[in-house]
């Protein structure tokens, strides 16, 4: 059923629920009225000593890594202001995936993020192992975690494969790598994706969605698609498309907490 044709509830002694398309457009609206009101600060003498600071922070390929708000299958995209090496600083509210309502504000915890950061919980979902063995995503937190959503028939699923391995195999200690096989989509089948994991020689521990329960709870409609979750459970920023092995390693040193320094 389409957003126009949502029903809304409500009574006298409560609010109208808000809908999707609503929610995604209201979020949409405050990221882009706070970028328009940080584009207008960088102009001044103290955001540009502001802005020079904050190059120090952590950098993420400007295109790979962007800010997602999905609301009713609506993306909206927020960038920070790109460096000369064109790449972009991800922190605070330039992070937000939304799926379930607007962020919230918590104090500066001290990880380069800056007071305020809004932070979005990642929606939980259930998956299973390649023995049988049903998880939650929520499981894993605790520790950070990189998430990506592929199969077996997708192109730049295939060929990001090996970064991700190699990925898997430098940082995995530090890092759960949680590879999710969309197994429902696009005529995939588990026996499918292992013949592919087999084949390839790729260990890193995989997942599969089979009841299109990961699907329903990020909006995955395409494939690949990539999220950073810090060990709180909060998405702190998105890849849609193939990835490279700095990309990664970006996406890595975020998720670690490890503030590169802009050249």
């Amino acid at each position: 059923m389409s957003d126009q044709n949502e029903q809304r509830t409500g009574t006298p002694d409560t609010p109208m629920a808000e809908t999707p398309a609503e929610r995604g457009e209201r979020i949409g609206a405050a990221l882009e009225a706070e970028a328009a009101a940080r584009a207008a600060e960088a102009a001044t003498p103290a955001g540009e000593a502001r802005d020079r600071k904050a190059h120090r922070g952590i950098a993420i390929a400007a295109v790979a890594f962007a800010v997602l708000l999905i609301g009713a299958g609506v993306a909206y995209s927020v960038l920070a202001p790109a460096a000369e090496d064109k790449s972009i600083e991800v922190t605070g509210t330039d992070a937000v995936h939304s799926t379930e309502g607007p962020a919230e504000n918590n104090s500066d915890t001290g990880d380069g993020n800056g007071g305020n950061a809004a932070t979005t919980p990642a929606p939980d979902f259930t998956m299973t192992t390649s023995e049988g063995k049903t998880l939650h995503l929520s499981d894993f937190k605790g520790r950070p975690v990189l998430l990506n959503f592929w199969a077996s028939w997708c192109g730049p699923c295939k060929s990001e494969m090996p970064a991700i391995q190699a990925a898997w195999e430098q940082s995995g200690q530090d890092v759960d790598f949680v590879i999710v096989n969309m197994t429902d989509m696009g005529g995939e089948s588990e026996e499918a994706a292992k013949a592919f994991l087999a084949e390839g020689g790729y260990t890193f521990p995989a997942y599969f969605d089979a009841g299109n329960s990961a699907a329903t709870a990020f909006g995955v409609t395409s494939i690949p698609q990539t999220y950073l979750i810090d060990a709180e459970g909060n998405i702190i920023g998105a890849c849609m498309g193939a990835m490279d092995e700095s990309v990664i390693a970006q996406g890595i040193a975020m998720l670690k907490g490890e503030a590169t320094t802009a050249q």
